[in-house]
């Protein structure tokens, strides 16, 4: 089997109606991978690289994972080469109160909770990392991401198609594949599910 990163990776811009703008944050979910520079607290790539307010951060991301762990302090655990960071809005019931930062149930999840005496301290550098958006995140997150354009499997932007092609069908205004002005029926005629792809997506203007 091919790996992902071998796959030829596909530009591709659109510019939607702005209700169907949603419909794409769905694919954040999935994760997407963003050039970030390493050996940087998960606080320090938040808001200082990908320019999400500290406000925010502070009381809008309730659940923060790094490389599967929870972080309960986002200035002190460091991104490294590869890291996952995902983000989540408050999640309902006893486990959203547990993996929630700072939670009082903290001491019942030691073993998910992130150690930073285990963060290796090294040397920075310009790397990969994967960014998940949960529940609300995605749409609040979301299009400013899609704006930047975001890089992930091929495979999730045609499963997005096969769901929901009819809808975003007469939502696209505009296409380009690698900068080439293209009819939205070429897009639906790419074989994604064999191509990485580098996707921007933008509302357009009332």
């Amino acid at each position: 089997m091919t790996a992902s990163n071998d796959l030829p990776e596909t530009r591709l811009s659109l510019s939607v109606e702005a209700e169907a703008l949603d419909g794409f944050c769905l694919l954040t979910g999935g994760g997407f991978k963003i050039r970030i520079w390493t050996s940087e607290s998960v606080k320090e790539v938040l808001c200082g690289q990908l320019a999400i307010e500290p406000s925010y951060v502070e009381n809008r991301i309730q659940t923060i994972f790094l490389d599967s762990t929870v972080v309960d302090d986002p200035n002190t655990a460091i991104v490294a080469a590869g890291s996952t960071i995902a983000l989540s809005a408050a999640m309902p019931g006893v486990a959203g109160a547990m993996l929630r930062r700072g939670s009082h149930y903290s001491p019942m999840r030691s073993a998910i909770s992130h150690d930073n005496q285990s963060a290796e301290s090294t040397q920075r550098s310009e790397a990969d990392m994967t960014l998940q958006l949960f529940n609300m995140l995605q749409q609040e997150l979301g299009p400013a991401f899609l704006k930047r354009g975001i890089r992930l499997s091929g495979r999730a932007f045609a499963d997005l198609l096969r769901r929901r092609g009819d809808i975003l069908r007469s939502a696209v205004l505009t296409a380009e594949i690698d900068s080439v002005a293209v009819d939205y029926s070429e897009v639906l005629d790419v074989n994604w599910k064999k191509r990485q792809i580098d996707l921007r997506v933008v509302a357009a203007e009332p």
